[in-house]
């Protein structure tokens, strides 16, 4: 049985593959800078049921999926490419530098 919304998600595209490759590019971004940089309101987060009751879904795909269905995310050739997007939000959404251990 197909994921509901897929349908809409399919529209959005030209093959399941775009869709596919579409949704794991957002999602390595979501994970990226820890959902910060999401277009979903809070009340839009994706949520997940478990035995102690409704809690936030950690997933990164089901996130990005979620976006897509919004339709705030513009998805096709001509948009900004991709190493200047990422310049720009590392300086949005500057993330700590880890250091090694010795």
């Amino acid at each position: 049985m197909a994921e509901p919304g897929i349908d809409t998600l399919l529209a959005l595209t030209d093959s399941k593959y775009r869709l596919t490759v579409v949704t794991a590019k957002r999602a390595q971004q979501l994970l990226r800078y820890d959902f910060k940089n999401t277009v979903l309101s809070p009340d839009e987060y994706p949520r997940m049921r478990t035995l102690e009751g409704d809690k936030p879904d950690p997933n990164a795909v089901t996130w990005a999926m979620q976006e897509l269905k919004t339709g705030r995310l513009l998805i096709g050739e001509n948009l900004i490419p991709e190493d200047r997007l990422t310049k720009f939000l590392d300086q949005m959404y500057p993330r700590e530098v880890v250091e090694p251990a010795d």
